[in-house]
């Protein structure tokens, strides 16, 4: 696991892609301890190495077949820090972003954002008992993001924005990687987990 602890009230877990803690995870970990949460981001994969991206389907098909979207480490890892920090959030990007929407809903934290979890489309019966913030890509290849923001509307405590990008556009490493949708999104989660942070 990847920590980055200076004593911060709060907490934020970082959920990986399926290519496991690279340097744009690493570096998303860095964003969110800079603006005041410590930070925890567990190494889903149990691999020695992460994937590189044009291993994606290697990469894709051992998640899916070795680890897929059990909640129960993440849970146990929330359990873990709300005896130790005011807030806990859970910030996930593609697989983790579908991982951290189904802890919305079975786990005990206070806030979740899910970055481009493309796969939520198969759990849009989740119902989140935490303030939740679903960023998407507009354009995505398998689903339609609008008709998934229709499905998902109704739901309680959850905020859901499409940005004008492709799946992954928050990644600088990435060919889909767009600074200004980047800058946009991330500054709209930050927003989001500060409010949770401030309120009592």
């Amino acid at each position: 696991m990847l920590m980055l602890k200076t004593g911060y009230d709060n907490a934020v877990i970082v959920l990986h892609e399926i290519y496991g803690i690279n340097d744009h995870i690493k570096k998303m970990c860095d964003i969110y301890h800079e603006s005041g949460f410590d930070i925890f981001c567990p190494d889903l994969l149990k691999r020695d190495t992460h994937f590189l991206y044009e291993q994606h389907e290697q990469a894709y098909n051992y998640f899916m077949n070795g680890c897929g979207f059990n909640t129960a480490a993440v849970e146990k890892l929330v359990s873990e820090l709300k005896g130790k920090y005011k807030k806990v959030i859970i910030i996930g990007f593609s697989v983790g972003g579908t991982l951290s929407w189904l802890c919305s809903e079975t786990s005990e934290c206070d806030g979740v954002v899910s970055f481009y979890g493309s796969r939520i489309r198969d759990y849009t019966d989740v119902m989140p008992r935490c303030p939740t913030l679903v960023i998407q890509a507009k354009y995505e290849t398998a689903y339609n993001p609008s008709h998934l923001q229709q499905k998902l509307a109704n739901k309680p405590m959850m905020s859901f924005y499409i940005f004008n990008g492709r799946h992954g556009f928050c990644d600088r490493f990435s060919a889909s990687f767009d600074e200004e949708e980047s800058k946009k999104a991330i500054a709209l989660s930050f927003d989001f987990i500060t409010k949770i942070a401030s309120a009592y």
